[in-house]
């Protein structure tokens, strides 16, 4: 091996030992020197690790459910309103006096026929020009399955009376015609009476008023607030109904006269001659001349 081979070789060792060409002290003829290192950031600031991309996690967000695998629930209307569901009325338009009698006997459409004892339809002349509504039939009229047969009953036949009228000239009905009761566990018990409640009153209201259509009265006298506010549909209290001569929704033809029930009457005695004065009110509306008169 000749000197200069020999030189070439250790040159390159020397190369290969400190890859540094400033610290090279010789020359390479033969190959390029390579471009010298950039010196690095101060020792004081130190770079993040770099992580290989194929080492650092990956996040998929995942595909989502087929619309057909969800269970989709909704809730009924009435539900969702936070209303009980409204049973349609049904048509009575071509029902006649004894076969809507028969219906009511046997109507079960709302919980009180299911404590009743006899239903309560109602009496008196079908061609009456005046009917007396009241709210529902009490204990007695449970058990006889007539209106007002009661002590109530007895003080508007007195009422009548003073004015000329019995039963055989007016009609006399309720609005609910099965016995609302506090305790229905119990029908023997006294003192278990109530009004009907809101959706009592809408079950049996297109019996009322058929009844009404058939009958063709000029006045209606509706005893007490529960029958007052149902005949007009109003939320008013009955001392702002009393002393006025109301238009019937259903037929303006027909007038609306409230006035106290007979029952209430008997638990106070001061509304007997307010309750008088909107007989007198209905006497003169109704042309009609009470006895001892003239």
């Amino acid at each position: 091996m000749t000197n200069e081979y020999k030189k070439l070789v250790r040159e390159l060792k020397n190369f290969l030992k400190y890859n540094d060409l400033d610290e090279f002290s010789g020359s390479l003829p033969v190959y390029a020197p390579a471009e010298p290192a950039k010196k690095t950031a101060p020792s004081a600031v130190k770079a993040a690790p770099v992580v290989p991309a194929q080492d650092k996690p990956v996040f998929k967000r995942p595909a989502p459910e087929p619309a057909f695998d969800k269970p989709v629930f909704k809730k009924p209307a009435a539900e969702s309103a936070g209303k009980k569901p409204v049973v349609p009325a049904e048509d009575l338009s071509g029902k006649g006096m004894a076969e809507l009698e028969k219906m009511v006997a046997r109507c079960k459409k709302c919980p009180l026929g299911a404590t009743r004892l006899k239903s309560v339809f109602g009496m008196g002349n079908d061609a009456a020009k005046i009917i007396f509504i009241g709210e529902g039939p009490g204990y007695e009229e449970d058990r006889q399955g007539l209106p007002f047969v009661g002590k109530a009953g007895i003080l508007l036949d007195k009422m009548l009376a003073a004015m000329g009228l019995d039963r055989t000239k007016v009609y006399i009905a309720n609005i609910a015609k099965c016995h609302p009761m506090i305790d229905p566990s119990d029908p023997e018990k006294r003192g278990n009476d109530r009004p009907p409640s809101p959706e009592e009153i809408a079950t049996c209201r297109p019996y009322i008023e058929r009844q009404i259509e058939l009958i063709r009265p000029d006045f209606i006298v509706a005893l007490g607030a529960t029958s007052a506010r149902a005949l007009l549909n109003s939320a008013s209290s009955l001392s702002s109904l009393r002393g006025t001569v109301h238009d019937y929704p259903r037929n303006p033809a027909i007038k609306i006269i409230a006035t106290y029930h007979p029952a209430a009457l008997l638990r106070n005695e001061a509304w007997k001659r307010p309750a008088w004065e909107d007989m007198k009110l209905l006497m003169r509306s109704a042309n009609i001349t009470p006895p001892g008169k003239g």
